[in-house]
């Protein structure tokens, strides 16, 4: 263990008419003074004040390479720092060269990350703001200055920079930090605020965005430490040689702090390569195109190259090998067609320039060409007499080997396993009755455009209760389903796009009259609630159904006319009242007069 002598700072404050003398130190040590490759480096101290364990302050660190370059800026807190923060981290960002927002980057790709500091204080300041980030192994993958200069009272500060995700970044959730100094640590600076950061994803495949925006920014302002700090990072398979120094200083209070600094040193060392490929898609089909990557392989050393790719397919082809040299290294990509569907081991040979290599191996399943038939049903538990739709989009196509794409389903073939005969559509939805109760095996089979086909069945239980015509999709409830299906189906006829001949249940007469109007809407609507209880429907006590009748009213506010404000107006109405507004205030329609005017009481 490398320990560094401590520095010591002395301040004088006057408190009264007493002088008092507060003396704060800081040391820093690393947990080994040499390192190599992929080692972990442990950063730690100690903090006092006139000799006693420090807390509540912040440590910045900021360590460089031997090129002086950063390698990493961090700040961590001592217990919990109170103050009133002079600065605010209010957005960290990430957008592709297209300014489209991003949360998942791929590796090899150059993307902006950005960042906007917020001064509520009336005070100008000066400011240094530095970002360093990390990948899913917690090595540093890039740390720079953003900015120095002056951000104004009461303004925001948005600055963006473009950082490159390199190959070798281990894939998985990564991490952004930002610090905002007076000035760099190493130049005795001291944090405004304490560390923000951002967690991000990165990927070997793709970049976009798939979980949630904007990312979520953390304020790391307290930790379980008393007098003391610590934190680490990974180094990478190819860091720098020489001797890093390390400078952290403590900042008990804006104007009392300490600094110290230390060194390690990192040793290159010979050592064989790393092979990693991936491979997309997961799950080929016979004859699809396959992408292997090798971009992920590490020559492990400063100054390696990879010069050379060997692939063995397992399928019995040709190896295939991609060579180069250290300053014209071969491409890490290839492409291969399996022919046969079943599992292959595909192995990849990977040699540096110092004549290491070493070898991976993954298996690959190559699916069969056929289609998948998959189907659903609603209502899952139907009663006699009530139309079933049975939907099979969710089927998945064929593969033609010989024409290397999909081959789309073009027939469905449906057994209702009742006295029907098989029916044949080319459509992947289908509506069926069932006269009697029972539990009956539906098969369906699905043929693609190369005639290769799939079976599956599911078994439908149909139970023996006759249902009223405002149960309209049979369930056995008066809910919301009803309401959507007659409100979607609202102004329709026959021919119509939207027509629904179980929604047209009423009319002037009692009957179905060819059109889905206010009467049919009205009818569910008043039975809304309601449940089947053996072959009888027996009404709830819902407080909701008279808010109902009010949000079906709404629905036909396109057939009235009616604007934003006069609906709210409406809704806010007893029933008697809306009716009689339709009719008397808003609606212009005689249609919609001629059928409003019986619901009145």
């Amino acid at each position: 263990m490398l320990l560094i002598a401590c520095s010591t700072v002395s301040f004088q404050t006057l408190i009264g008419d007493d002088n008092l003398a507060v003396e704060a130190s800081i040391t820093v040590y690393t947990d080994s003074d040499t390192y190599e490759l992929r080692d972990v480096v442990v950063v730690m101290g100690e903090v006092t004040t006139d000799g006693s364990p420090a807390t509540d302050l912040l440590v910045s660190i900021e360590i460089k390479k031997p090129d002086l370059k950063p390698l990493l800026y961090r700040t961590i807190p001592i217990g919990t720092p109170s103050e009133a923060w002079v600065l605010q981290v209010v957005a960290i960002t990430i957008f592709d060269l297209n300014w489209n927002p991003l949360d998942t980057v791929k590796v090899g790709n150059t993307v902006y990350f950005g960042v906007k500091v917020y001064n509520p204080m009336t005070v100008p300041r000066n400011v240094t703001i530095v970002m360093s980030i990390v990948d899913g192994s917690n090595i540093p993958i890039a740390s720079a200055i953003l900015y120095r200069g002056l951000i104004g009272g009461e303004n925001p500060l948005g600055i963006n920079k473009t950082f490159s995700i390199p190959l070798h970044a281990s894939p998985g959730e990564a991490r952004i930090y930002v610090n905002v100094y007076d000035q760099l640590p190493s130049e005795g600076g001291t944090p405004y605020i304490p560390e923000a950061s951002a967690k991000f994803y990165i990927s070997r495949w793709t970049q976009g965005v798939f979980g949630s925006l904007p990312l979520q920014v953390h304020s790391y302002n307290s930790s379980q430490m008393m007098g003391g700090y610590q934190t680490n990072f990974t180094l990478s398979s190819a860091p720098e040689p020489g001797d890093y120094t390390v400078t952290t200083v403590a900042r008990y209070s804006p104007i009392l702090k300490a600094f110290d600094s230390a060194t390690f040193t990192v040793e290159d060392s010979e050592s064989p390569p790393q092979a990693s490929f991936v491979y997309s898609p997961l799950e080929p089909y016979p004859n699809q195109t396959v992408t292997f990557d090798a971009s992920s392989s590490t020559a492990e050393g400063y100054g390696d190259v990879i010069i050379r790719y060997e692939w063995d397919f397992g399928d019995g082809t040709p190896k295939q090998v991609k060579e180069g040299n250290a300053t014209n290294p071969p491409d890490p990509t290839i492409t291969h067609n399996f022919m046969s569907p079943g599992q292959y081991i595909v192995t990849l040979n990977v040699t540096d320039t110092e004549g290491y290599w070493s070898t991976t191996q993954k298996p690959i399943y190559v699916k069969m060409p056929n289609p998948v038939a998959k189907f659903t049903w609603y209502p899952l538990t139907p009663n006699v007499n009530v139309t079933v739709t049975f939907n099979a989009t969710i089927s998945e196509p064929g593969w033609s080997i010989s024409q290397a794409s999909p081959a789309p389903i073009v027939e469905y073939i449906w057994d209702f396993n009742d006295t029907t005969p098989l029916i044949s559509t080319e459509y992947p939805t289908i509506d069926h009755i069932y006269s009697k109760p029972g539990n009956y095996t539906v098969t369906l089979t699905v043929v693609d455009s190369e005639g290769q086909s799939d079976t599956i069945t599911h078994i439908v239980e149909v139970e023996n209760k006759t249902t009223p015509v405002y149960d309209i999709n049979g369930d056995g409830k008066i809910n919301i389903r009803d309401v959507a299906i007659v409100a979607y189906s609202y102004g329709s006829y026959p021919g119509h796009p939207r027509w629904n001949p179980d929604a047209d249940i009423t009319g002037p007469n009692g009957e179905p009259d060819g059109k889905v109007d206010i009467r049919d809407v009205a009818l569910v609507a008043s039975h809304f609630g309601e449940i089947l209880e053996s072959t009888m429907f027996k009404p709830l006590k819902s407080p909701y159904s008279s808010f109902l009748l009010h949000v079906i009213i709404l629905t036909i506010l396109y057939s009235v006319a009616l604007t934003a404000a006069q609906a709210t107006l409406l809704i806010r109405k007893p029933i008697k009242a809306s009716l009689k507004y339709l009719l008397r205030k808003r609606v212009r329609n005689h249609a919609s007069k001629t059928l409003i005017t019986p619901l009145l009481p």
